[in-house]
């Protein structure tokens, strides 16, 4: 099998497809890895993934112990749980920030160096939590805790997604190793997934939708009004009216009908009419086109 293959098959160990598309997730991850290698090392990578792999919390477990790890309180961090990193980034960081020479550490502890690197790391998280719902950043101090009250608790019936990055520098390669409880990244995985479907559905759907909306809005009935005449009365006038009362119309002229058509903005007048007889019921005959504005609002459905 060649290398290639082999890391390829190793970047996505028992990784389900939708988290493997997740890239709402992992670019965002990719770009605050990138810039915690380039503020921390002075590295500059595109910060591909080296690894991706999903297992049970004691295995996570036992890989964080043989790294320099911090671990995040889930009340703070419900989905990113841990981050390690192996003994030559502790060292290229002390590094870094002590401004000596890589062989020139042995006085400085391990304890020590694990202090020197607890605020970039703490960056880090910081970095990757902002991009993740409900991680809570708010005040100074980091929500360092330990295994026990990270979300899930690392038991062996917990699954895990580790993910590995790699940076070198000068012959030398800093690797670290970031810990999400996995079904936190699932759950999210499933929801970017269903949003992602609606919009293809949606665009899909377009132009159908657009066709049924018209269709619909043609075959919509509205009320059409054959108005006689039109009266100007006073208010007093009008409460004066009597069953049987009779209302004179004389200037009404039966040639003369005002065609009107119910729309939202109100019954609007969209042509003239001739009353009649046609089978022995009364008619309105159209005697002039629709108005324009009538016909041009219909034009466009």
């Amino acid at each position: 099998m060649s290398s290639v293959l082999r890391k390829k098959i190793q970047a996505g160990v028992g990784m389900p497809p939708a988290i493997l598309q997740f890239d709402d997730f992992w670019e965002p991850l990719q770009a605050s890895v990138a810039s915690w290698f380039s503020g921390t090392y002075a590295i500059e990578t595109r910060a591909s993934p080296e690894s991706r792999r999903m297992v049970q919390g004691n295995i996570a477990r036992s890989h964080l112990e043989t790294l320099s790890y911090f671990i995040f309180n889930s009340r703070f961090s419900p989905g990113l749980c841990a981050i390690g990193v192996d003994e030559a980034g502790v060292a290229m960081n002390a590094h870094h920030r002590l401004q000596q020479p890589g062989d020139n550490l042995e006085g400085v502890s391990e304890l020590f160096r694990k202090l020197l690197l607890e605020t970039p790391v703490v960056e880090l998280w910081r970095l990757v939590a902002a991009g993740l719902e409900n991680h809570r950043l708010t005040g100074v101090q980091a929500p360092l805790t330990d295994f026990g009250a990270a979300a899930g608790g690392f038991g062996p019936e917990q699954r895990y997604l580790m993910v590995d990055f790699a940076a070198s520098k000068d012959g030398q390669v800093a690797r670290i190793c970031i810990v999400f409880n996995f079904d936190y990244i699932q759950r999210s995985a499933d929801e970017f997934e269903q949003t992602a479907e609606l919009r293809r559905r949606a665009s899909a759907g377009k132009g159908h939708g657009g066709d049924a909306l018209r269709k619909s809005v043609k075959s919509s009935m509205i009320r059409l009004d054959g108005v006689l005449e039109r009266l100007t009365l006073s208010i007093g006038e009008c409460s004066r009216f009597e069953v049987g009362q009779l209302i004179a119309l004389p200037d009404v002229d039966t040639t003369r009908v005002s065609l009107q058509a119910e729309t939202v903005n109100g019954s609007v007048d969209i042509g003239q009419c001739e009353m009649g007889v046609w089978k022995r019921q009364r008619a309105l005959k159209l005697k002039t086109p629709i108005l324009e504005p009538f016909t041009r609002e219909l034009a466009k459905l």
